[in-house]
């Protein structure tokens, strides 16, 4: 039931006070906003939170967004909830926007080039230590871990794709989940016959007033926008686990198949949307900048966001149908040992793009053990690996 004293002006300018503060990815996010809303001003229970926060995680796309517009649907329905996740994305975009138009002169710059490379060597630990730290939990016992190892094998190796291997999970969890389903009750008896009535009117008739929706193009250029759309949107509705989930896939459609960015170039993408604010996933808006400029940014950025958020909204009508179902279960319960496949391949992928020589190595290495020991924000660990490359290079160079 929807809390009376919230008004969605209020959701909203939480969302984009989140947006600017949210450093630290989206499970960093579900914290603060746990101590905020509960704690201090108390638009939820510690329950109502707890059923929304469970349900964003078990959604594809990420969950801080998720959370924000299921928020924001519960005050005023799906306006509500676009608003809210459209002002918890914007700073983030904006930032990412200028990162991509800057990034060439960034990279030019000696300091800032070796400063990347060292943000470039932590995120290697960090991916790292954020698979070992979902692996505990998502890993019941040895047949997953198993099953997580060949995963990572098979990516490593490209033998397969993350969709093809998303797509075989989901499809074997729900076909064991199905088998374990008691069987449908018989069907009630037909009624009685009753008058012919009118036939139903065509489809063309029944979608009449409908529009298609309409991509504003720029300089980009058809094709580039509508690349992006095609690369992002099954990427954005297919990956469960968080923005960090989601590298692995962007990685194999961008890198390797489009052949948009260089591996280097990517790795910087997802450093910097480490250290912005917002989710790791809204790198999206800095490829798309480099792809088609501001309309290309704008057009991946919905692509990734806008349909997870909207099966978000569908999945708030329904919340408690939705955790109570057995296929759905079951789809995520085969999803989590591909998801920690997926993220062990993309710290192979990331480290032999940023790992460059041994300094690079002690860099990752340290982010990693520091992440395992003590959860602290990944910006931390970033911001440390290029300062540390920054001063290792200029001892050098003295």
């Amino acid at each position: 039931m929807k809390p009376p004293e919230v008004r969605i002006a209020q959701v909203v300018r939480t969302s984009l006070f989140y947006g600017v503060v949210g450093f630290g990815g989206g499970y960093s996010v579900l914290a603060q906003l746990r101590r905020d809303l509960v704690e201090k001003r108390r638009w939820l229970s510690a329950d109502d939170f707890l059923v929304l926060a469970e349900l964003s995680k078990s959604l594809p796309g990420t969950p801080a967004t998720t959370l924000m517009a299921l928020l924001g649907q519960r005050v005023a329905g799906v306006r509500g909830g676009a608003l809210a996740a459209a002002a918890f994305l914007a700073p983030s975009m904006a930032l990412m926007i200028g990162c991509g138009a800057a990034y060439s002169l960034m990279r030019a710059a000696p300091g800032l080039s070796l400063f990347f490379d060292g943000m470039n060597a932590a995120m290697v630990g960090v991916v790292g230590a954020v698979t070992v730290d979902l692996g505990r939990a998502a890993l019941r016992n040895r047949w997953d871990a198993a099953l997580a190892l060949l995963c990572a094998v098979l990516l490593a190796a490209r033998i397969v794709s993350e969709p093809v291997l998303a797509g075989a999970a989901v499809a074997l969890g729900m076909a064991r989940a199905a088998r374990r389903m008691p069987p449908p009750p018989a069907p009630p008896a037909p009624p009685a016959a009753a008058a012919p009535s009118d036939p139903p009117p065509p489809k063309s008739e029944r979608l009449h007033g409908l529009s298609p929706a309409v991509l504003l193009l720029g300089a980009g250029g058809l094709a580039g926008v509508a690349g992006l759309v095609r690369v992002f949107v099954p990427i954005g509705v297919m990956t469960f686990g968080g923005g960090l989930a989601m590298i692995p896939a962007i990685e194999h459609m961008v890198v390797l198949e489009q052949g948009w960015l260089d591996a280097k170039t990517f790795a910087d993408a997802i450093a910097l949307g480490q250290i912005t604010p917002g989710p790791v996933a809204i790198c999206a808006t800095f490829i798309g900048y480099r792809v088609a400029g501001v309309v290309g940014a704008l057009a991946a950025t919905l692509a990734m966001f806008a349909p997870a958020t909207a099966v978000a909204l569908a999945a708030g009508h329904s919340i408690e149908r939705f955790r109570s179902s057995r296929l759905v279960e079951g789809a995520l319960r085969a999803l989590a040992p591909a998801v920690i496949g997926m993220l062990a391949a993309a710290t192979f992928s990331l480290g032999r793009a940023a790992v460059g020589f041994h300094f690079d190595v002690a860099i990752a290495a340290v982010s990693f053990l520091v992440l395992v020991w003590r959860p602290v924000s990944p910006m931390w660990l970033l911001a440390g690996g290029g300062i540390a490359r920054l001063a290792y290079a200029w001892i050098v160079a003295a």
